[in-house]
């Protein structure tokens, strides 16, 4: 059974590298951009100043047409990190100089330059960190990059840097892939440990059918833990520590909500590998409002949308706010006796969304539990606080009041929202005076409401 699902999983696998490897040409393109690049660096750079290329492109695991490249400027550790930064900026900026060229300054722990170079017709990020041989050493959380470069190099074969590749297609593919916070998906660096350690994609995903929490593994000797400890130590139930770095774990950004998907796609797969896996979800960019209309039509769902202001900032500072208020007012729609079956927070251009997807109820009363009518206190305070309820009624031992509901439907629940009468503001999310829209979207935004809903409950299912 499993050499007969391993040997399909294959076959699906070869199909699908024609489609997504570099052709020879983009890796020769690849290669002489990396020469001129280094070369303009070189002329520039100080003499005591390591120029080191990092990053998927030169471990082989990059994607067609994704193959941008990543430039470290590895400094002495005897330079100050204000120096290091100013200097990296500096030797980025002076290579720009051909028209059409540009750059932008980007910021991780510290300032880095991106630049745009159209003579070359690639991305380049220029990194300054600190050149180190031992992790002790690290001054930067950037030091250790290279030595995650030496450490896949030395490790990965021809064949598993092509399931790197064939990974990271597919948990693109199903909104999985992105160390970022909006994605809280898996990292290109994880992608790349996780065949190490598994061999195979086909011996990850098989394992991943069977994973049960916590899941602890120990890349540097190849091993799965199974000491507790972990969980408590890295406030996680997935825990891959870093091989360069016994204090770091690799999957620290990877939510349970996604290593959940993670599992039931490796389900699905190895119970009938198929090419529409690497397809995703169906996402059709021009029929974007009628699918979303028919979803809501299937569903017996309304779907509200409250458009948020938000600042013009990183969307690794905004999305976690949204969120966060997105959060917050389900939990308060959920208080007063509403059901929400889906919420999404969604940056669409420069507006923040609060996408709910709810069934029509009126509530315009509702019960109240209380506690045990034995418990003297406690049934006399319930009683107190509840003076105004239309009716009260005993269960068993239990008191239970039928009150009013203050607000009859969501959607009024949801204008007190808009006007900011429920939360005004946090952080950098203003609500009040924001606008209510329902079952219908802010011009320019259905591809990605319909994009994060689609990642949102476009699981691959068990049937």
């Amino acid at each position: 059974m499993k050499a007969g699902a391993e040997k399909a999983a294959r076959a699906v696998f070869n199909r699908e590298l024609k489609e997504i490897k570099p052709t020879k040409e983009e890796l020769e393109e690849s290669v002489y951009s990396i020469n001129q690049l280094t070369t303009a660096l070189k002329r520039v750079v100080a003499k005591d100043v390591e120029i080191r290329v990092v990053g998927s492109v030169v471990r082989g695991t990059q994607l067609r047409g994704e193959s941008d490249i990543d430039v470290f400027l590895l400094f002495p550790k005897k330079y100050k990190r204000e120096r290091i930064t100013k200097e990296g900026l500096d030797y980025a900026k002076r290579i720009v100089k051909e028209k059409g060229d540009r750059y932008e300054v980007k910021y991780a722990e510290h300032p880095y330059t991106r630049l745009y170079l159209s003579s070359l017709g690639v991305r380049a990020d220029i990194v300054p960190a600190f050149k180190i041989d031992n992790i002790e050493d690290m001054s930067t959380a950037v030091d250790r990059s290279p030595m995650h470069a030496n450490f896949i190099n030395k490790r990965l074969s021809e064949r598993q840097r092509d399931d790197v590749r064939l990974l990271k297609y597919l948990l693109k593919r199903h909104g999985l892939y992105g160390a970022e916070v909006m994605t809280s998906g898996f990292s290109g660096y994880l992608c790349e440990l996780l065949i190490i350690h598994y061999g195979s994609l086909f011996g990850l995903l098989e394992s991943a059918s069977n994973f049960t929490m916590p899941i602890l593994l120990d890349l540097r000797n190849g091993i799965a833990l199974k000491d507790a400890s972990l969980v408590k130590r890295f406030n996680s139930q997935f825990v891959v520590i870093d091989p360069v770095d016994k204090n770091r774990n690799v999957a620290a950004g990877v939510s349970l909500e996604t290593l959940g998907k993670f599992v039931m796609l490796s389900r699905a797969f190895t119970r009938k590998p198929s090419v529409a896996f690497f397809h995703g979800s169906g996402f059709q960019s021009g029929r974007v409002r009628s699918l979303l209309a028919s979803f809501l039509k299937r569903s017996g769902l309304s779907m509200y949308v409250i458009a948020a202001r938000v600042p013009d900032k990183s969307e690794d500072i905004v999305w976690p706010q949204l969120r966060k208020v997105t959060e917050f007012v389900s939990s308060r729609a959920e208080k007063a006796g509403f059901r929400i079956y889906f919420s999404i927070p969604v940056i669409s251009g420069k507006s923040g969304l609060l996408v709910f997807f709810a069934p029509d109820e009126r509530l315009v009363s509702r019960m109240q539990k209380g506690p045990s009518v034995f418990i003297r206190k406690a049934q006399e305070e319930f009683a107190k606080a509840h003076a105004d309820a239309i009716a009260m009624d005993i269960r068993g031992d239990t008191i239970y009041a039928l009150e009013k509901n203050r607000y009859a439907t969501l959607e009024e629940l949801m204008r007190d929202v808009a006007a900011g009468r429920i939360l005004g503001k946090r952080k950098d999310v203003t609500l009040r005076g924001s606008k209510l829209l329902v079952n219908s979207l802010p011009k320019g935004c259905a591809e990605d409401v319909y994009a994060s809903l689609l990642e949102k409950v476009g699981l691959v299912s068990d049937r």
